[in-house]
């Protein structure tokens, strides 16, 4: 095996048991004995287990991007796609939000480092897709545009931020809550435009269940 597909397999089962059993339940003597890897190789590779969690939380955060452009790339209607990702963003983000909060209690440097990334995606992709509606006169007239974001955002933190955080039920809540939030700014042509269209993108997103999040 070559030094890349070991480094990318120790990531893999390390993300795999982090998800299991927490960050704090998994030493880096569990990932080399769950590996069969001698110590002294997986600390060649990552020098301490920081390091380690840093590259598996940048590998989820990728899955996640990579599932947001196959859907994009599927569906010719950029608006309607952000509004849907929006309704499934805090169910399929799920583990990933986890991480993040164990990140943040343990971790805090590199918590910031990556939530700061999982925000700013967030907030380019809702920024363009509601420019994108505007330019398009998809939303209701006077809808504030950097206020919604800045709206939604605080959504995402104070989500992030819950101690209900890790419940599945409350996630699939605050997408719902998110979701017709979101829909209540458009048009009622877009809002019929979206409702004949919704079943399309949950089969786009049944075909891309093969990227685990």
């Amino acid at each position: 095996m070559g030094a890349d597909e070991s480094r990318k397999k120790i990531v893999e089962t390390a993300l795999q048991l982090f998800n299991s059993r927490g960050i704090r339940g998994v030493t880096m003597d569990d990932i080399a004995a769950t590996l069969r890897m001698s110590k002294r190789t997986l600390y060649e590779t990552f020098a301490n287990k920081e390091d380690l969690l840093a590259e598996c939380l940048m590998l989820v955060h990728d899955q996640i991007d990579l599932r947001h452009k196959e859907v994009y790339m599927k569906v010719d209607e950029p608006l309607l796609v952000a509004l849907y990702m929006v309704r499934v963003n805090a169910m399929s983000n799920h583990s990933y939000c986890h991480l993040i909060e164990e990140a943040e209690r343990y971790y805090p440097e590199l918590h910031d480092r990556f939530f700061k990334i999982h925000t700013a995606a967030f907030r380019d992709m809702l920024q363009k897709s509601l420019n994108y509606a505007q330019a398009n006169h998809y939303l209701r007239p006077n809808v504030d545009i950097d206020t919604t974001v800045d709206f939604m955002c605080h959504v995402v933190q104070e989500h992030r931020m819950s101690e209900t955080t890790d419940s599945s039920e409350y996630a699939r809540k605050m997408s719902e809550v998110s979701f017709t939030f979101l829909r209540g700014l458009l048009s009622t042509d877009t809002i019929e435009r979206y409702e004949r269209q919704e079943e399309d993108f949950q089969q786009i997103m049944n075909k891309l269940n093969d990227i685990k999040i």
